[in-house]
């Protein structure tokens, strides 16, 4: 482990990585032969720039000197976009499509990706000035980066860190309108990250910006696989894979032992690797001994140590999380029990199995669950934390799930919970009716099911049915266009939750016997 962190500590503090530029030598401009070698000129064998401009309507007055164009097809008139680069001097037009125009001209496959790997050139590869961590996997990425930012604060590191709660450069931390999803827009969040002194960056990875290649022009020294990984249906490369692609040479894979296609991949790759596990033999293992009183006690082992750790995040996902983030821990050389200590702390995180408790009410857990392996491993969580009572869930649909997603969650529904009611996101009222009978095609008994369209409804009549010893999970329902979006609508949600359970709280007995 020794050798490991040496290299770790090494990739967060190393110098600039060498980049290839051009031009005066009173202003330095970057070459974009260099850049894009995939790239192909016209009139001309190399541009060399030191801006880019992306927008005609907000570009400086005066010439254009050393200043490259932007077109994308369609976007504006391209002889808008030839007249005013040739009136003012620029240095070349990056573009998809030779234009009728003797300026030199890049011609890239994809202008986004271009971008991208142009920024990271112009800000002198920002991603290798602190030691860069991305977090991808089907269920538990933000829980998960947010862990590992915990452990990372508690070292006295200053952090940056953006997943789908929000984002922070190390000093202001903020719940943006869009999600900075690769290219440009996330190399120049790196570079304020950097500008604030932050030592690390946490990102959580999209799987399908990843098989896109929006990340391409990002090295990643860490990358940290959670939940499970599928086997691939489609014609498509695994997401795992293409992360793997972007570590650097002397990259750490921190992957679940107990995710067999995951720890396969990662060992064809070649790659060193980190592993942690809750059911079989890992670098770092975990054993669940105890979920009672809304806390879940774990045994954790590294080496030849073992310590206890209580959290009141719950759950076999929850720990599994836990475990990775304490894998992390160790690789930057802290001792288990400080890591341990650290992760204890963290008591509630927004959306990711949030306990709402209302005295004399059902207890209730909000979840944002989207996804099969997210709903199975909420209702897993929630079924071992109920106690003595029942578990009632709340589903709501969403538009973007599909017919196997619906039958998969009502499969789940009836074998984990109680009682089942199944509603609806406000995009998805309109093709509710059909979307329920796909989750009826999962289900043997079909009349155990409701149907209430309004999600407000559904939650206020569980809440009046089950009694104040029983569990009610909501799932879903929370949008994912955007943090600020989330979080609105997990507010908006727990306020809802909270009326009701003052609305329909049942005076408890002085004693109670749980049997």
């Amino acid at each position: 482990m020794r050798q490991t962190t040496d290299s770790i500590s090494s990739a967060a503090t190393s110098s600039e990585t060498a980049v290839s530029y051009a031009g005066s030598t009173d202003k330095r401009s970057v070459s974009l032969s260099g850049v894009l070698p995939e790239a192909r000129f016209f009139s001309g064998r190399d541009i060399a720039c030191d801006e880019y401009l992306d927008d005609l309507k907000d570009a400086p007055e005066g010439d254009w000197q050393g200043k490259l164009i932007v077109y994308r097809i369609g976007k504006v008139d391209p002889m808008l976009v030839v007249a005013a680069a040739m009136a003012r001097g620029a240095a070349g037009i990056l573009t998809e499509q030779v234009l009728p125009c003797p300026l030199p001209q890049c011609i890239v496959p994809d202008v986004e990706h271009a971008l991208g790997k142009l920024d990271a050139a112009l800000l002198h590869r920002p991603d290798r000035k602190l030691l860069t961590v991305g977090v991808v996997g089907s269920a538990g990425k933000t829980t998960t980066s947010l862990l590992v930012s915990t452990v990372l604060r508690g070292a006295g590191i200053r952090v940056a860190y953006q997943n789908d709660l929000g984002e922070c450069d190390g000093v202001v931390q903020v719940t943006p309108e869009t999600r900075r999803n690769g290219g440009s827009p996330l190399i120049r969040w790196i570079g304020e990250a950097v500008d604030a002194d932050s030592q690390a960056a946490i990102i959580e990875l999209s799987e399908d910006h990843l098989r896109r290649g929006d990340y391409d022009a990002i090295e990643f020294d860490v990358l940290i696989m959670t939940g499970t990984t599928s086997n691939q249906d489609d014609f498509g490369p695994a997401a795992l894979s293409c992360a793997i692609e972007q570590l650097t040479r002397d990259g750490i894979v921190i992957v679940s032992a107990d995710d067999k296609v995951g720890a396969r991949l990662v060992a064809d790759a070649g790659v060193r690797t980190i592993t942690y596990g809750l059911r079989g033999a890992a670098d770092v293992s975990g054993k669940i001994i105890d979920q009672s009183d809304h806390i879940t006690t774990s045994l954790i082992t590294y080496d030849d140590t073992t310590l206890a750790m209580e959290t009141a995040l719950c759950g076999s996902a929850m720990a599994a999380n836990h475990l990775a983030a304490i894998a992390f821990g160790l690789l930057i050389d802290r001792p288990l029990t400080v890591v341990v200590e650290a992760l204890g702390v963290v008591r509630e995180l927004p959306g990711r199995n949030q306990r709402l408790t209302h005295e004399q009410a059902a207890d209730v857990v909000l979840d944002v669950a989207r996804t099969p392996v997210q709903v199975a491993a909420a209702l897993r969580a929630a079924r071992s934390m109920r106690g003595s009572g029942k578990l009632w869930c709340v589903l709501a649909i969403d538009a973007d799930h599909d017919a196997l997603q619906l039958t998969q969650f009502g499969r789940l529904m009836e074998r984990f919970a109680d009682h089942a009611i199944v509603t609806s996101s406000h995009d998805a009222k309109p093709s509710f009716l059909k979307r329920s009978h796909d989750v009826l095609d999962g289900v043997q008994k079909c009349a155990a099911f409701r149907l209430v369209a309004d999600q407000n409804r559904a939650i206020d009549w569980a809440m009046q049915e089950a009694g104040d010893l029983d569990t009610v999970l909501v799932l879903g329902g929370v949008s994912a266009r955007s943090a600020r979006q989330q979080r609105t609508d997990l507010e908006t949600l727990a306020n809802k939750i909270e009326t009701a359970s003052r609305e329909h709280s049942n005076p408890r007995p002085a004693f109670r016997v749980v049997g």
